[in-house]
């Protein structure tokens, strides 16, 4: 990579920021879901909170790989 390329416009950049939203909104979705079920269901399943903690993880372990980028 040339010194004077923006390192935001190469296809790596993009495809990590990418992965870095899939993963904010696959958080989100299974946290909503999660507490959803957990209120709605008479036996509280605890072991369904393990998805949303990796999902988060996850979206952190593809933040800092995009930050180290920049």
């Amino acid at each position: 990579m040339q010194a004077d390329q923006d390192p935001k416009a190469s296809m790596t950049y993009k495809t990590a920021r990418a992965a870095e939203l899939f993963w904010l909104v696959a958080s989100i979705a299974t946290t909503i879901y999660v507490l959803h079920l957990w209120w709605t269901e008479e036996l509280t399943r605890w072991t369904l909170g393990l998805f949303p903690c990796i999902s988060w993880l996850w979206y952190g372990v593809r933040r800092t790989f995009r930050r180290r980028m920049t």
